[in-house]
């Protein structure tokens, strides 16, 4: 009889203290039980368990075996959860809700890098602005804003903290003027979400050097960022949109970074990632969910390093000026 199956009964019936029961969880017969565990006590030349009509329990020297037994079987399993994981990581399917806020140039990146390192993962991605429910069975992992998922017994992580500031295409700047303060932004088209405007009002709220002014605007539209983003690289006016959504906008000169000193009143856009709590995580699962949480930070670091050249630029200039004109010191 395999040894193995020997010490499974074995650890079943005293744990469930019932030969029944534990043959029931092995799914064999009760016969099959009782035959293993005899062999067992055969083999090591000691009474394992104590039977009674009513009951079985561990012998006095059996508690230490009996723990030994339950630590070599817990590592077999592990080891064999472990290795049936590393095979699943390169298959499978993984649904995926996000909020359109990302849906720009680095979420493309993250996909393509995803894709990179998990060829064989079927990703669905769905872009949706309404709140999600991870335990309807639709989707495995949403990309959303906090106040979007019910949080209770999910796992969230955050993945960024950015700002909301002001953009605009080059070209609309170089028709209309660019800005210098936030009063300036009551002459312009100003595009918003609908958390930035007041309520039935052409009116927003904007943090100047941390002091709150309000902005009657000319002229507004509203929507979601998706179409605010395709709305100011067409030039239609200045949008106010999360930074880590026009971040490569910016980079590559489609839309300019206006006004420095501003943000709307609702700056912060806290973006998590949200995953159900799930004793055995897949595979694939669990290496997306670290391979996000790396992206992003490496997206962040990326960041600090670039404003540290933009601040060695600016020093860099001031000296030059200052070598210039000393007599302007």
């Amino acid at each position: 009889m395999d040894q193995l199956f020997m010490l499974r009964a074995f650890v079943a019936a005293a744990r469930f203290q019932s030969f029944s029961k534990a043959a029931e969880s092995l799914n064999v017969t009760t016969g099959s039980i009782s035959k293993a565990i005899a062999k067992l006590e055969g083999c090591i030349q000691a009474r394992v368990l104590l039977r009674t009509t009513r009951s079985v329990s561990l012998t006095e020297a059996a508690q230490p075996y009996y723990l030994s037994c339950c630590r070599l079987l817990e590592e077999l399993d592990e080891a064999n959860r472990r290795i049936t994981q590393e095979r699943e990581v390169d298959s499978g399917k993984l649904r995926l809700i996000v909020h359109p806020m990302l849906m720009s140039e680095v979420f493309s990146r993250l996909v393509r890098d995803y894709h990179a390192i998990a060829p064989n993962v079927s990703l669905t991605v769905s872009v949706q602005e309404g709140a999600a429910n991870l335990y309807d069975g639709r989707f495995d992992i949403a990309i959303l804003p906090p106040h979007l998922v019910e949080q209770s017994g999910v796992i969230r992580r955050t993945l960024a903290n950015s700002p909301r500031i002001f953009v605009a295409a080059p070209d609309y700047l170089e028709q209309y003027g660019m800005p210098r303060a936030a009063v300036d932004l009551a002459n312009h088209f100003l595009l918003l979400d609908l958390d930035s405007r007041k309520k039935g009002a052409n009116v927003i709220d904007v943090l100047e050097r941390g002091t709150r002014v309000c902005v009657s605007s000319m002229s507004s539209m509203d929507g979601n960022e998706i179409l605010l983003r395709a709305a100011a690289l067409t030039g239609t006016g200045i949008a106010a949109l999360p930074e880590i959504m026009v971040r490569e906008d910016i980079d590559t000169g489609r839309l300019t970074h206006i006004l420095p000193q501003c943000t709307t009143a609702e700056s912060k856009v806290e973006i998590c990632l949200f995953y159900s709590h799930r004793e055995l995580l897949p595979a694939r699962l669990r290496t997306f969910v670290n391979f996000c949480m790396e992206f992003f930070r490496s997206s962040a670091r990326h960041d600090v390093e670039d404003i540290g050249v933009a601040l060695q630029r600016q020093v860099d200039c001031q000296e030059l000026e200052l070598a210039a004109d000393p007599s302007s010191v």
